[in-house]
């Protein structure tokens, strides 16, 4: 059976544009619809209609209606959404759009939800996302081994350093074809990074800063992500035999701009800045 990934968001958690920023880019997609970055998260859509969903942005009501533009999802009936559900982690762009899928609104019934033990742990014990559980809108399973939503769609969980206030981080390897990395703390911090990297055909990266640049006055050591200028050193060799792909970009990010300097020195090096709704063929 084909599927296909879409990029259903490629902004860091707070989207672009950013509640209460007055920032240019903000302003920018304020006035253009095509400028605006959704919350970070990722599908696999299978040729028969069926869809998992890879981390559940504040954003998915408007990520559904892209979807509903394609055909062989728009012809799915009423009811849960999606087969499936996997989280990355507990930062608010990966998971905070669970609330839609409660009783006050999609009222999603006996949805599997794949996460680690750590995270099933945090939403089985806080308000609100407990009552997910309670009521069975969520069925928790476990993501620690490799496991199959269906047949011909295979997942792996793999581990990453990332700042872990209440769960772990994992990236998500599907097929050993995609791999999808949104957060890290650094590269050098994951022993297998280029590894990993190397054993597939595409990647999903995480980039949500350029530079120090960008960050006047901040404390660099409290920053938990790669900058992109690192990243293109890290994985240089590596882009020419494989597509790797930029995302989760913050609101300040240039790259977001695909006029700017910064992300043609992304594009000279052989990498790509993610776009919403990207189909990528597994």
């Amino acid at each position: 059976m084909k599927h296909t990934v879409y990029i259903l968001g490629s902004g860091q958690d707070g989207g672009l544009p950013q509640v209460g920023s007055r920032m240019a880019p903000d302003m920018a997609a304020r006035l253009d619809p095509l400028a605006v970055r959704l919350g970070p998260s990722i599908c696999v859509l299978a040729e028969d209609g069926r869809c998992l969903l890879i981390d559940v942005s504040p954003d998915i009501r408007e990520q559904e209606n892209r979807l509903l533009r394609i055909p062989v999802y728009a012809a799915r009936p009423a009811g849960n959404p999606f087969e499936g559900v996997v989280l990355t982690h507990a930062h608010m762009g990966h998971y905070a759009g669970l609330v839609h899928f409660g009783r006050e609104a999609a009222n999603t019934r006996s949805l599997p939800l794949w996460c680690t033990a750590r995270m099933a742990a945090f939403l089985r014990t806080q308000a609100p996302w407990e009552q997910l559980v309670s009521l069975g809108n969520i069925s928790l399973m476990p993501l620690e081994q490799p496991f199959e939503p269906w047949p011909g769609l295979r997942l792996r969980a793999i581990p990453v350093p990332h700042r872990g206030e209440y769960t772990d981080t994992v990236g998500i390897s599907i097929n050993d074809k995609l791999l999808y990395v949104p957060d890290i703390d650094n590269w050098s911090a994951w022993p297998a990074a280029r590894e990993e990297v190397s054993r597939h055909e595409v990647c999903l990266l995480d980039a949500t800063f350029f530079s120090p640049e960008e960050l006047p006055g901040r404390n660099l050591r409290e920053i938990s992500h790669p900058f992109i200028t690192d990243t293109l050193a890290f994985f240089g060799d590596l882009a020419a035999t494989r597509r790797i792909i930029l995302t989760h970009f913050n609101h300040s990010n240039p790259v977001c701009n695909p006029g700017s300097a910064q992300a043609r020195r992304v594009v000279a090096a052989g990498f790509e800045p993610a776009q919403e709704m990207t189909a990528l063929a597994l």
